[in-house]
């Protein structure tokens, strides 16, 4: 399996399989050209891209995603908790009792009003655990807190993409802002738990999984 990272507010990781990809993350708005092209420089074909899954439904990385579905088809996942966050992005409380996490709050909403997400209309709706849905290996784990919807994606190979549960700004540290803390905390016990032996961050470099204690 061969892993494409792009940043773009946040990560966008394109995953392949032969000529088949995967898409996780879309990164801000406005940043569907600049992922185009980098994948472009890769020879990627776009109409090759099979799906693409939203970690969770922050501007930061549902930003571009009508992009590539009104100019390539592709297909768009998210779990339906986060469903509103297309439409109102703010839909949902961002809480935070960490000085780096009311600052990513503040701005947050700040950009969030000035340059919402272009809206959308997911074509797959996940509302538990998948295995294999999307044909890739894949298991889908809804793991709510940071967002009602949140969800990470395992393979068989070991790559964990953890969406933004942790974060690795610094080092690995578990998300700085929740719309439900209680929640949170059952989803990084759950998330360290999981086979993985690399995890791909939505901000920051990948770490071996021990880096978040599993």
């Amino acid at each position: 399996m061969n892993i494409i990272t792009i940043s773009a507010g946040s990560n966008c990781y394109l995953i392949s399989q032969g000529e088949h990809h995967l898409m996780i993350d879309a990164g801000a708005p406005g940043m569907g050209d600049k992922i185009e092209k980098n994948l472009a420089r890769h020879q990627i074909v776009m109409e090759n891209i099979r799906y693409l899954v939203l970690t969770h439904g922050h501007s930061d990385h549902i930003g571009s995603a009508a992009f590539f579905q009104k100019k390539y088809g592709i297909p768009i996942v998210i779990h339906q908790n986060d469903a509103n966050m297309i439409d109102n992005p703010l839909s949902q409380p961002m809480l935070s009792s960490h000085p780096i996490g009311r600052m990513i709050t503040w701005l947050g909403k700040g950009t969030m009003k000035r340059n919402p997400p272009q809206r959308f209309t997911p074509d797959l709706l996940i509302t538990g655990p998948q295995t294999n849905r999307l044909g890739f290996g894949e298991t889908i784990h809804p793991l709510p807190g940071h967002t009602r919807g949140s969800m990470v994606l395992t393979f068989p190979s070991g790559e964990l993409f953890i969406g933004d549960i942790f974060m690795n700004m610094l080092s690995p540290q578990p998300a700085y802002l929740w719309e439900d803390h209680a929640a949170l905390q059952k989803s990084i016990q759950a998330v360290q738990q999981l086979p993985a032996k690399t995890i791909y961050y939505g901000h920051g470099r990948p770490t071996p999984a021990s880096k978040i204690g599993q």
